[in-house]
């Protein structure tokens, strides 16, 4: 539990509102993954069968509360509870940049759909495959690769738009 305990917050975090829904969906999985370890098979690697069940646990909570929507609104007050205001910027001007940059690409992912933000979650954060992420989703290769695709492409063009450039 302690290695995944925040690579699972982080991805509960791409779908719950808040920190106190993530912890709660965070918990579930992590009470899933108790319940079933009996079952796991080693038929893939354990991560792959832990992302595989925090997908679950997210997409149940999505159906739930109707959230399954294209857009879920970036909110400053949740970058409050992260510390966002306490922090204070580095003297390196590049240090301070690539700070200024994680928290522009952060904002920008929470305007995704959920399950954008957790491809893309899945694919450069965790440095999963294509064939472990579609082992975790339950897609074929070929879905996961076009979604992957136009997560990308949207995450590309809120940039873009953003910035007031064409793109």
């Amino acid at each position: 539990m302690d290695h995944f305990r925040d690579r699972v917050f982080l991805m509960c975090l791409r779908v719950a509102p808040g920190h106190a829904e993530a912890e709660d969906l965070a918990q579930e999985s992590f009470i899933r993954v108790w319940r079933g370890l009996e079952s796991f098979r080693g038929d893939s690697a354990l991560s792959t069968w832990i992302y595989h069940i925090v997908w679950n646990v997210c997409a149940s909570y999505l159906e739930k509360k109707g959230r399954a929507s294209d857009f879920i609104p970036y909110r400053e007050e949740d970058e409050e509870d992260d510390g966002f205001f306490s922090y204070s910027a580095p003297i390196d001007d590049q240090a301070f940049k690539n700070f200024e940059n994680r928290q522009f690409i952060t904002a920008l992912l929470a305007r995704l759909a959920p399950a954008q933000q957790m491809i893309l979650t899945l694919y450069y954060l965790e440095e999963q495959s294509y064939q472990e992420i579609a082992d975790v989703v339950g897609w074929p290769m070929g879905t996961v690769k076009a979604n992957l695709h136009r997560a990308k492409e949207r995450l590309r063009a809120l940039a873009f738009k953003e910035q007031g450039l064409s793109g």
